[in-house]
């Protein structure tokens, strides 16, 4: 397929038992998306998809793929979600990464962020695993897949269903039991989630599918510190309480679960009072920088250049002067660019793109291995000489006063992306966002009026448009009228329709008006009863919920009667009808 909708297909990602899913292009927008389409002709799948859909369009969330439309192409269902570059953890898990226990943390607790705002809008995902978590290539999780999900305290008639698709090693053993579960039934997956993610091995190995279920039913898993020696103690309380068999022992929320995470980061990852074996509140902002500048340097070793200067960026918007920050990110930049003058530069404000690398916030990231780096993996950032920094182009963005100037060039040229792309709704909020956060700048009235001017001629071609389709509707009413199959209902419609697009327009309330004359003026005669009586039988199917079966029966009524008064007036609620049930 070259399109599906107004979409533009480039090509197929993947399959599953009843969709595929393409990378496509909104040629509105502007933006890659990806398709999933539904080819099942099963309705109770069709049901699921749909509820798909409906449930997960709901969530707005950064760790919930995001859902932007759905609709019948050639009448199969499919659905358009944000296109996620980066891989499943399942893929991840199985390379035996992430390695560092900062970084699984992290994955953790971006997991339990995504589910608890779901939670909050009592959805219950009831699927997690690792094939549903997607790691983008900046590092964001995305939770994915809500087509088993159900609303919390709603009951579902697919629940059968939705058992029978999930992987049983993540099933809670309530759902295994076909009892009612809630949303700590998700807490319990999540739990065998980070089991798996810790130890790289699932907690319950089963060699079938009754053996497994026995396993989650009745076995106690081993535990984490034998499976992974490296486990913090406190880290394996908390899989091991999500673990619990007994739902009213688990986590009564995601919050609870994300407090406790965020203690063993801090205690793990972070400073410690030697003295009181506490953290202490005075040191939050310092617990928080050495733990990105821990993560920054382990990723920077690496070789993960683009993600630790997202960190490393985040370090100076704490703190701008920090020396080691500095440092470091000067030799991400120095890497990604050895020779200034060469084809690697440091992408500018007027949209310098070299073509041996990619751009990120911070400049441009090569495409190299980790052999590639001019600092050696074993030497610690500590080590790094002054020598290595890069030249005056890139000390100079360290300074804060060039480093505001920088955050505004960032935003003026996305704030002139948006207008330029006619998305004036994303304008508006970008330039919202940077007064927030950078203050009044000397382009802000500027883009401002742009922005005004943008929506008004806007405004201005939609009601041109709505202008014409309203002339083309009541062109259209005369040419139904001379062929004697514009049927009064019809008719009104059509008028209260261009009323709304221009409330001056006469020649539609013309033609309603002469439609009235003729049917006053056309000789009455007595319907053919056997007519009468096709007639009421297509109106007793469309009563009876069977739009599919009346339009068959009125196309029969064609063959036999030739078209009739009622013909247009029955092909409308046929119409109507079909539409109603595939909505």
């Amino acid at each position: 397929m070259d399109k599906i909708g107004k979409y533009e297909v480039l090509d197929k990602i993947g399959s599953g038992g009843f969709a595929v899913v393409y990378k496509g292009y909104d040629p509105f927008i502007k933006r890659p998306v990806a398709i999933k389409v539904c080819y099942s002709r099963d309705e109770e799948t069709r049901k699921r998809f749909h509820r798909e859909a409906e449930i997960a369009g709901r969530l707005v969330h950064r760790n919930i793929t995001a859902v932007y439309d759905f609709g019948l192409h050639e009448q199969m269902p499919y659905l358009v979600e944000e296109y996620l570059p980066g891989e499943d953890l399942a893929h991840m898990i199985r390379r035996r990464e992430p390695e560092a226990l900062e970084e699984k943390l992290d994955v953790l607790l971006q997991i339990a962020s995504g589910l608890g705002f779901a939670h909050s809008r009592e959805v219950i995902h009831r699927d997690i695993k690792p094939s549903n978590i997607r790691i983008l290539d900046n590092g964001r999780v995305k939770i994915m897949d809500f087509g088993t999900a159900k609303l919390a305290n709603v009951e579902s008639n697919l629940t059968q269903t939705g058992m029978t698709l999930g992987t049983v090693a993540y099933l809670s053993p309530e759902r295994l039991l076909g009892k009612p579960s809630g949303t700590n039934s998700d807490l319990f997956s999540y739990g065998v989630l980070g089991y798996e993610l810790l130890s790289f091995r699932r907690p319950f190995i089963g060699r079938n599918i009754p053996n497994l279920i026995d396993q989650v039913l009745n076995a106690s898993p081993v535990p984490l510190a034998e499976s992974w020696p490296d486990c913090p103690p406190s880290l394996a309380v908390v899989i091991h309480k999500c673990l619990s068999k007994d739902p009213t022992t688990r986590y009564a929320s995601c919050v609870e679960l994300t407090r406790d995470l965020e203690q063993v980061r801090a205690e793990t990852c972070s400073y410690q009072d030697p003295t009181t074996g506490t953290i202490s509140t005075a040191l939050s902002a310092d617990i928080k920088l050495s733990g990105l500048l821990e993560h920054a340097r382990e990723l920077y070793n690496r070789g993960k250049l683009q993600r630790s200067s997202v960190l490393l960026d985040e370090v100076l918007e704490i703190a701008p002067d920090h020396a080691e920050a500095k440092r470091l990110l000067a030799a991400c930049h120095q890497t990604a660019a050895p020779d200034l003058e060469g084809t690697a530069t440091v992408a500018t404000q007027t949209g310098t793109v070299p073509q041996t690398g990619t751009v990120s916030q911070t400049g441009v990231i090569p495409q190299t291995s980790p052999g590639d780096q001019l600092v050696s993996e074993t030497q610690t950032i500590s080590e790094i000489p002054e020598s290595t920094q890069v030249s005056t182009s890139i000390s100079s963005w360290e300074a804060p006063a060039a480093r505001q100037q920088r955050k505004i060039g960032e935003a003026i040229s996305s704030i002139e992306g948006y207008v330029k792309a006619g998305q004036l709704v994303g304008a508006a909020k970008a330039l919202e966002f940077a007064t927030q956060f950078l203050g009044d700048f000397d382009q802000t009235e500027t883009l401002r009026q742009r922005i005004v001017d943008a929506a008004k001629a806007e405004v201005a071609g939609v009601r041109e448009t709505a202008l014409s389709q309203a002339h083309s509707m009541v062109e259209t009413m005369a040419e139904l009228r001379r062929k004697n199959r514009l049927p009064i209902e019809q008719a009104q419609r059509i008028v209260d329709c261009v009323h709304t697009f221009d409330p001056d327009d006469l020649a539609g309330r013309h033609i309603l008006a002469a439609l009235h004359q003729d049917a006053q003026a056309k000789p009455s005669r007595a319907p053919d009863p056997k007519q009468q009586e096709a007639i009421e039988s297509i109106e007793r199917l469309l009563d009876e919920g069977d739009p599919a079966m009346a339009e068959r029966a009125l196309r029969f009524a064609v063959q036999l009667f030739g078209e009739f008064d009622q013909t247009q007036r029955l092909e409308q609620r046929i119409s109507d009808a079909l539409r109603r049930s595939q909505t």
